[in-house]
């Protein structure tokens, strides 16, 4: 594979990779006599448990995590299986051939789990059948925030007020939109800071962003932090900024702390709209420094109710259950 690829041939290297993790997948299944497989991603993983699932005829189930084809729309450019643009031949029908290959798994899966409204719906468009489709929503966070108790707060990590964005650094969770928005609303909070969590392809890029910002004495980058750390400064947060979030905008609301979300994805489904949090119209930076920073806790808390009930693990893990017996014996399972 990698004379394939030291030639130029990244995708014929690649194809070759995906077989033989198809084979491994297979070997060690039986080895292990493992009954259900499971594709946490619907790219390459999906591919690999289909073909190792053809070849043991073992049942596998697909989590659909995101919609890259929304992804794809919002940066223009592709997010899986980018190889296929760089073969000259090919490259004009790749968006075609990427959602033939992300269908593939999906059309033969015995299940499809979509993690909100809108994951679902991607699958549903890449072929999924609905009836073998089902809404599970993520529910694996640390325990402290499914947990959250306002009247036992742990210590708080400062005693200044300060808005938090916690996220991969990479550029579709846009971090330089939340660095520009905190720098057009600091001149009225001159009392807040900006608190960011998280690492990334685009780290340096951030640290030096930060280090030409005029408020970069207010602006505290922390870098990767334990999950006991993310929650104690989520716990104490004002305001989140989750311009395009899964976890971290769950999380906070959890925690009763307001946020501010890009209308876009699954956002809409758990924020409503100046009731338990702020949408604004995606990549508006002006709109994201124009609200209200010091928003009304009641905010939080209306956001943590609706939060508890969405991502409620006890039935989300519940459901999770009734699909691995449906996959063991379809025939008296019932959703």
């Amino acid at each position: 594979m990698a004379v394939l690829t030291g030639v130029g041939l990244k995708a014929t290297s690649t194809i070759f990779r995906e077989c033989y993790c198809a084979y491994a997948i297979a070997d060690f299944c039986v080895q292990e006599k493992i009954g259900i497989l499971r594709a946490y991603k619907h790219n390459f993983p999906a591919l690999r448990v289909y073909l190792a699932s053809r070849l043991i005829r073992v049942p596998y189930l697909v989590d659909i995590t995101g919609n890259y084809e929304l992804i794809r729309r919002l940066n223009g450019k592709p997010f899986y299986f980018r190889q296929l643009t760089k073969i000259p031949v090919l490259r004009f029908f790749a968006p075609a051939l990427t959602n033939w290959l992300l269908g593939i798994p999906l059309k033969h899966a015995p299940y499809v789990l979509g993690r909100n409204k809108n994951n679902y719906e991607h699958a549903f468009a890449l072929g999924a059948a609905v009836e073998r489709m089902s809404l599970l929503r993520v529910s694996n966070f640390n325990h402290a925030f499914n947990n959250f108790d306002p009247e036992k707060l742990p210590p708080p990590p400062t005693d200044r007020p300060y808005v938090l964005f916690v996220g991969r650094l990479v550029v579709i969770k846009f971090p330089f939109d939340v660095i520009e928005a905190f720098e057009k609303a600091a001149a009225r909070l001159p009392e807040y800071r900006l608190v960011m969590i998280g690492d990334g392809a685009i780290r340096s890029e951030v640290e030096r962003r930060i280090s030409v910002s005029p408020y970069r004495d207010r602006i505290l980058y922390l870098g990767p932090c334990s999950s006991e750390a993310v929650f104690n400064w989520t716990a104490h947060a004002k305001l989140a900024l989750c311009p395009f979030s899964g976890y971290t905008l769950a999380e906070s609301m959890l925690c009763e702390v307001p946020v501010i979300a890009y209308d876009v994805e699954n956002h809409s489904e758990t924020v409503i709209d100046g009731y338990t949090g702020f949408l604004v119209p995606f990549r508006d930076v002006d709109a994201m420094a124009a609200k209200d920073y010091g928003a009304a806790r009641a905010m939080g808390r209306r956001g943590r109710d609706l939060a508890r009930v969405a991502y409620d693990k006890k039935a989300i893990m519940e459901k999770e259950g009734r699909v691995y017996l449906r996959l063991l014996d379809p025939a008296p399972a019932s959703e």
